[in-house]
């Protein structure tokens, strides 16, 4: 059986697989699939079961097939389909329910699949750093709005494109994890740019110096969270209190205010 590190590098390995740009271009503009789905019709449970319970890291086109498969496999969940499609859509011609609903199953698949970079860091770090760690993360929580449990405390990952959105604490009894994807070249510029005043250029680059403390880049552009992430984490999480605190540090940081 694999080790953790050896989970998180076969991990960290898959992602690095996925071609970010191809896919953000291709559904970029496909976005009329947005109604609330029926419950059957999830993805979450898929999506738990390949890459976190089973580590069947598929791409994003073959888990799709297989998910779609999935949902026409079942009686339940193929009628809750048709019903979806015959309350919203008169028609299907060439496809177009099939290809709105693959564009947002992208955006929920990616967005998991960051929630799990977090998940098998935390667990890769319990193991190296001998830190008791008690970790939740499944379909029914996800659904919930939680995306994972440390020791007890519900923490949920935000994603934010610019400094002023880092925001913690969002919800009652749920910490909020701040994942930063910020474009590091526009930022470096504007350090250097004598448009932005020296107070600003200052914070952009405490920003920036956050950005690589707590997170990496990997090739393709997937950000994901660095070992110093999860270690905040994991040293203050048997205290709710001090592990908000924490993280509305890592948060400031981020903002570039500290």
């Amino acid at each position: 059986m694999k080790n953790p590190e050896e989970k998180l590098a076969d991990y960290r390995q898959f992602l690095t697989t996925i071609p970010l740009k191809e896919y953000r271009e291709n559904f970029k503009s496909i976005k009329w699939v947005e109604q609330d789905l029926y419950k059957k019709m999830l993805p979450q449970w898929s999506i738990f079961r390949c890459y976190w319970e089973s580590e069947n890291f598929m791409s994003f086109d073959e888990w799709f097939e297989d998910f779609w498969k999935e949902l026409h496999s079942s009686d339940k969940s193929h009628e809750v389909l048709k019903e979806f499609m015959k309350y919203y859509f008169d028609k299907d011609d060439n496809g177009w329910f099939k290809k709105g609903f693959k564009a947002r199953m992208y955006r929920t698949w990616a967005s998991v699949l960051t929630q799990l970079d977090l998940c098998y860091v935390l667990v890769y770090l319990s193991d190296k750093l001998n830190i008791d760690l008690s970790l939740e993360a499944n379909a029914d929580l996800d659904i919930k709005g939680i995306d994972l449990i440390v020791n007890g405390v519900s923490l949920g990952v935000t994603k934010i494109s610019e400094r002023k959105e880092a925001r913690a604490g969002k919800k009652k009894r749920l910490i909020s994890v701040p994942y930063a994807v910020f474009n590091m070249e526009v930022y470096k510029k504007r350090i250097e740019s004598t448009r932005v005043t020296p107070e600003n250029r200052q914070q952009y680059k405490r920003t920036v110096e956050a950005f690589y403390e707590y997170f990496h880049m990997l090739g393709n552009g997937f950000v994901v969270f660095a070992d110093e992430y999860g270690k905040r984490i994991l040293e203050n999480s048997n205290d709710e209190s001090a592990l908000k605190q924490a993280i509305e540090n890592i948060s400031s940081e981020i903002r570039g205010e500290a």
